[in-house]
């Protein structure tokens, strides 16, 4: 009397298991997936913060298209940046949530998404100045994590550095050593976000400009107005100057193209930008 009471309890327990089975592992699968974008809100952000060295954060609001667009190729950035060596983490806090407004008023965060790069446990941010898509986002954050400047040897070396969308610094130097070559190197990690910075002692594998010039020597390109500008003033405050200056365009093109936003950011935020020689052209 006993087995066919058994029996039917058995194959009941087989049959539960079988069928929970694919269904866990698509619910710890899609957990893992959750798992590369961390959340973080005012109980854990100083906390998780302050444990890394670099982290990238994203302040967003939940009906904020753009950021609804932002986050598949986010979380896939995250899914791959976590993987490297060493690896990059990426954040996200809801700061359109009232009990984040603390953080939201800390970080500046006056649109959506607000993408910030945290570094030294949280006493250096920056704003993110890169692409928003996957392979973009992945590139960009991982020059960020690696040295300020990179060095330039050959001439393919510079043909794809140096590119026709955004501006790109070279610093000429006679040799990697000595006050113009570490102030270089300094204004190089305070700006790396929004410029792109390289270095080389051989100024004849340069696409443009005096190809025999020796250095110290800084020189801008940039794919508007007048291609490239140089300068031998390696002040501190000289090379940022230098490069707000030289290195924005005289129209700023209102329009979808990405290499221009943080121009047209800078247009609106910075009352020189304005009064200036700068112009708005609406495309």
């Amino acid at each position: 009397m006993d087995v066919p009471l058994a029996l039917p309890f058995a194959t009941l327990v087989v049959v539960l298991l079988l069928s929970s089975g694919p269904i866990a592992a698509e619910v710890d699968g899609t957990a893992v997936l959750g798992e590369a974008v961390l959340t973080l809100d005012a109980g854990n952000f100083s906390e998780v913060v302050a444990k890394h060295e670099f982290i990238v954060v994203e302040f967003y609001a939940p009906w904020c298209g753009h950021c609804k667009e932002l986050a598949p190729e986010y979380e896939k950035a995250a899914s791959m940046l976590r993987k490297r060596d060493p690896p990059v983490v990426l954040a996200k806090v809801d700061a359109y949530d009232e009990s984040n407004k603390e953080l939201k008023d800390k970080y500046k965060v006056h649109g959506y998404p607000a993408i910030k790069i945290i570094r030294k446990g949280g006493s250096d941010v920056s704003a993110y100045g890169g692409p928003r898509d996957v392979e973009g986002i992945v590139e960009y954050l991982t020059r960020q994590v690696g040295p300020a400047s990179l060095e330039i040897r050959s001439a393919v070396d510079a043909s794809r550095s140096i590119g026709d969308k955004g501006v790109v610094l070279v610093g000429v130097f006679p040799e990697f050593a000595g006050i113009e070559y570490e102030n270089f190197m300094a204004v190089a990690n305070k700006m790396r976000t929004d410029y792109d910075f390289f270095h080389t002692s051989d100024a004849s594998i340069l696409p443009r400009g005096d190809l025999t010039v020796k250095g110290p020597l800084l020189r801008l390109f940039k794919p508007f107005d007048e291609l490239f500008v140089d300068s031998q003033d390696f002040d501190d405050d000289a090379i940022k100057k230098f490069i707000e200056v030289s290195g924005f365009p005289t129209v700023v093109t209102f329009d979808a193209d990405p290499t221009n936003h943080k121009f047209i950011e800078r247009y609106y935020s910075t009352p020189s930008a304005k009064t200036g020689n700068a112009f708005l052209a609406l495309q």
